[in-house]
């Protein structure tokens, strides 16, 4: 192999892994893809270590040692399928170093599946799904749709602006506080429950890294889980922080504050809420063609499960249990459907702001720091230690989700379905 040629594998290979990196990839798969890439190139002497932000290898065969930190650009889900293209070509060996890194460079400029009203319209429909499962009133689902709005429109503010993208997430929390606490204050004597300024922050709350921290660090990788889940529990508690002045400013007493409203919606309004959810994500994330309809039953499968279990589990053992479910379902797609559109943990992605209790843990903290001493503090940390239990009960359920989809799989005989 010429100097250039190995110039070429070295640039092709940090950039698969920085490109997998911002595609949300855990380090696990970052590494597989790696070794399987190199050792399709015929590198079999490649080792690579991998990080959260960050790509190492060393090649014994030109006795170099390079690393390459990764962009603070976040990849849409589309961005993803690209990425997952690229990865699996080069895996076959059908992809040249040098067209693999042409390829990589253009994806960041890729235009969006869906225009960005639609993408903005997302964002709406997402708050609304989440106040439809939360279950709260019907004033409430309003206007957290309303929330989701401004709520998206500040955070693509912040992505073309990113020298304030920091002051995004304390400063909608604020704003949905200020709004929904202010407006129910003057409308009723009772403020509106806590979930109504959950809903519009649920595409700020870190559910995915919460979980996939946790899943890291049930793995030995300390470092990468580590700074995961203090990058995770760090963004909660800068939401929790904007809530509370919103709290301020719109004099609402701790007393008032509520978790849930006395006046719950209907049991079957959540399964509404599913299936906006479903496309509401569909729109913010850009999902590819082909995932949609993928990403709805793996949903549908974890609402479903998850309700059958609460009826005979405990939440926590239900939240595992349909974490599980989804999960192998996906493990199996991905094995068997020729051209998948994306790996089976990004497919999974949307499935963990549905069980993973993210705004959970923001309504736990807002409480617990608003808490009077005894009934209420002790009733509030039991919400956080039962959030914390959830996701871990959702990591080991990923954990043996994975184990058995990856096992039954090969024993598995179904026809390989192809993208249409």
């Amino acid at each position: 192999m010429s100097p250039n040629e190995g110039r070429d594998v070295e640039e092709f290979l940090l950039e698969l892994g920085i490109a997998e990196l911002s595609a949300g990839y855990p380090v696990d798969e970052v590494t597989n893809t790696l070794t399987s890439v190199s050792r399709a190139l015929g590198r079999d002497e490649m080792t690579f270590v991998t990080l959260p932000n960050s790509i190492v290898f060393d090649d014994p065969a030109t006795g170099r040692a390079r690393a390459i930190s990764e962009s603070n650009h976040t990849l849409r889900m589309d961005q993803a399928a690209a990425v997952h293209r690229i990865a699996r070509e080069a895996t076959a060996g059908t992809l040249a170093p040098a067209e693999g890194v042409v390829q990589l460079e253009a994806i960041p400029t890729m235009p969006p599946r869906f225009p960005p009203w639609s993408t903005l319209l997302g964002y709406g429909l997402v708050s609304a799904a989440f106040a439809l499962i939360f279950r709260v009133s019907l004033w409430g689902v309003a206007v957290a749709a309303i929330l989701g709005l401004v709520v998206g429109l500040m955070q693509r503010e912040g992505v073309r602006r990113p020298s304030i993208a920091a002051l995004v997430p304390p400063l909608a929390a604020l704003v949905c506080a200020v709004v929904v606490f202010g407006f129910s204050s003057v409308l009723s004597q009772n403020a509106e429950s806590l979930r109504v300024v959950a809903a519009p922050l649920v595409s700020l709350i870190p559910g995915v890294a919460l979980t996939r921290g946790t899943l890291e660090l049930a793995a030995g990788h300390v470092i990468s889980g580590s700074a995961r889940l203090v990058s995770a529990l760090v963004q909660i508690l800068v939401l929790t922080f904007g809530i509370l002045v919103g709290m301020q400013i719109a004099r609402v007493s701790p007393y008032d504050l509520t978790d849930l409203t006395e006046n719950l919606l209907p049991w079957w309004v959540p399964l509404i809420g599913v299936v906006v959810y479903a496309v509401g994500q569909a729109f913010v994330y850009n999902e590819p063609h082909g995932a949609i309809r993928i990403v709805v039953a793996l949903l549908l499968v974890a609402f479903v499960v998850q309700g059958v279990c609460n009826l005979f589990l405990d939440s926590v053992f239900s939240a595992g249990i349909a974490a599980a479910a989804a999960l192998l379902i996906a493990v199996v797609i991905q094995q068997k459907v020729k051209r998948a559109p994306l790996p089976a943990f990004v497919l999974f992605q949307p499935v963990f702001f549905l069980i993973v209790p993210g705004s959970l843990g923001l309504i736990g903290a807002t409480e617990a720091f608003t808490a009077e001493p005894l009934g209420p503090a002790i009733s509030n940390q039991n919400a956080l230690l039962t959030t914390a239990a959830t996701v871990i009960a959702i990591t080991i359920g990923m954990q043996i989700g994975s184990l058995i989809g990856r096992t039954i799989t090969p024993l598995v005989n179904l026809r390989p379905i192809k993208k249409t």
